[in-house]
């Protein structure tokens, strides 16, 4: 039989382990809602309400807050933290990413309503003062009309990234200070609905085809890898137990995989 110290000592080695196993996971973005909101919203996004059950049913919380995008890539790319969450793969080249998504992204234009305009390929663009968001990338394309003409304000109307953006662009098209402004639908329509907008502001063009979007990890240490796989294997125990449908239902999101 084992000493009481003894014991003692191995059950104070066994906890040591297990905390020890335990992390803190740093996920930084700009805010983006319905994928994620600001640091003190509820609810904070189905991103992170998903981020923090997988990473707590492994042993681990979740440190989330929000940074403009370009600097959370940034941070994430360089091991200052530990991932970013709504990146396409074109985003975030190199990062780790899991096997399943977290979304489906696709941008669309949207105008008021007593607008005519409707998108018919790049060169309708050069007839509309387009807002972007600074450092957002649409595709290629797009990314490279935006980059030719930001200089020129009767073409594209940067927004910066701080805060709500979307919301900027909302209110550069009622305060006619641009015609036409780009973003993803579901963050889009969640905003137009939030501030009573829905049939005055409408969407007049696809910009991009439908993505999948992912939270994606440091390429800089080995815990981005494991963070990546954790998240993967958690989102199809969520799927299957039926907490993920439980968690899109409270922002109005389909599961993109059916």
């Amino acid at each position: 039989m084992l000493g009481i110290h003894r014991l003692l000592a191995l059950v104070g080695l066994s906890l040591g382990a297990g905390s020890a196993c335990a992390d803190t996971i740093s996920i930084r973005a700009d805010e983006w809602l319905p994928y994620n909101g600001s640091t003190l919203q509820t609810p904070p996004g189905y991103m992170i309400e998903m981020a923090k059950q997988i990473a707590a049913a492994n042993g681990h919380t979740i440190d989330y807050s929000t940074l403009a995008w370009a600097d959370a890539l940034d941070a994430v790319r360089n091991g200052n933290n530990d991932c970013v969450v709504g990146a396409l793969k074109s985003d975030a080249e190199g990062f780790q990413f899991p096997a399943l998504a977290w979304g489906m992204s696709q941008n669309k234009f949207f105008a008021l309503n007593d607008r005519t305009w409707r998108y018919e390929g790049l060169e309708s663009l050069s007839k509309v003062r387009l807002a972007v968001i600074e450092d957002y990338s649409y595709d290629e394309a797009i990314d490279a009309y935006v980059q030719a003409n930001k200089g020129d304000g009767s073409k594209i109307v940067m927004i910066k990234p701080i805060g709500r953006a979307v919301v900027n662009l909302i209110s550069n098209l009622v305060a006619k200070k641009a015609d036409v402004m780009i973003e993803d639908v579901n963050v889009a329509n969640q905003s137009i609905a939030r501030l009573g907008m829905v049939g005055r502001v409408i969407p007049v063009g696809d910009a991009t085809e439908p993505g999948e979007i992912y939270v994606a990890c440091t390429p800089a240490k080995p815990r981005g890898k494991e963070f990546a796989e954790m998240f993967s294997k958690g989102t199809a125990e969520m799927r299957k137990s039926g907490e993920l449908a439980k968690i899109l239902a409270k922002y109005s999101v389909a599961d993109w995989m059916k």
